[in-house]
């Protein structure tokens, strides 16, 4: 699975948005600091990507309807950051800067992916089981050559529209929980600016 093509993004990205994204393979490490239960899962290399996008441009571009109905979970994420002054704010430090703005995407959808994993010990094994392998393929399971499997991509979508009300509902009941991991990400992003400042960039003569 290629993360780093625009085509799988969850927005419409012009050609110089486009050439931009690709050059994220450059900075696939990043990827890596996912939380160890998800870092090798595909829907959160792609929200990470997801999340850069609105981290790294000034305007965010227009999200792709289609691929929004495909993914419902990152399109979930998506939007509760789209909607997130606090998030919002760390768009100071992170526009037009590569590492700023994955890393201010990694602690994001760590952020999400914390809570997710909880959610998960809350369903049933076999539906955490069936989503964890088929995660972030209801767009191939929309293929016609899927129609005679019953299953298939009902079961998926289902299940992930089961997490997204959870996670909907875990975010109201944990408000202020909520609220505090959004401040300690950008707690985090104020010192790695710092640290970055202090040790990549000449002092002023």
């Amino acid at each position: 699975m290629k993360y780093f093509e625009a085509s799988n993004s969850l927005f419409l990205l012009n050609e110089q948005q486009r050439n931009q994204f690709s050059r994220l393979e450059y900075y696939d490490y990043f990827y890596h600091l996912i939380h160890p239960d998800f870092h090798s899962l595909s829907f959160a290399n792609f929200s990470l990507s997801d999340l850069w996008v609105y981290y790294y441009f000034e305007e965010v571009p227009i999200i792709n309807s289609e691929h929004a109905l495909h993914y419902l979970l990152r399109n979930f994420m998506l939007n509760e950051v789209l909607i997130s002054a606090k998030f919002k704010r760390l768009k100071k430090t992170t526009i037009g800067s590569y590492t700023n703005a994955l890393m201010a995407a990694v602690l994001t959808v760590n952020l999400f992916m914390d809570i997710l994993s909880e959610l998960l010990s809350s369903i049933p094994k076999e539906e955490s089981d069936f989503y964890m392998k088929f995660e972030n393929s209801s767009k191939q399971l929309f293929n016609d050559r899927f129609a005679t499997y019953e299953h298939y991509p009902k079961k998926l979508v289902l299940i992930e529209t089961m997490i997204i009300k959870s996670m909907r509902g875990y975010l109201e009941q944990h408000e202020a929980t909520y609220t505090d991991r959004k401040l300690n990400v950008i707690r985090f992003m104020d010192q790695f600016t710092i640290t970055k400042r202090e040790l990549f960039e000449l002092p002023v003569v």
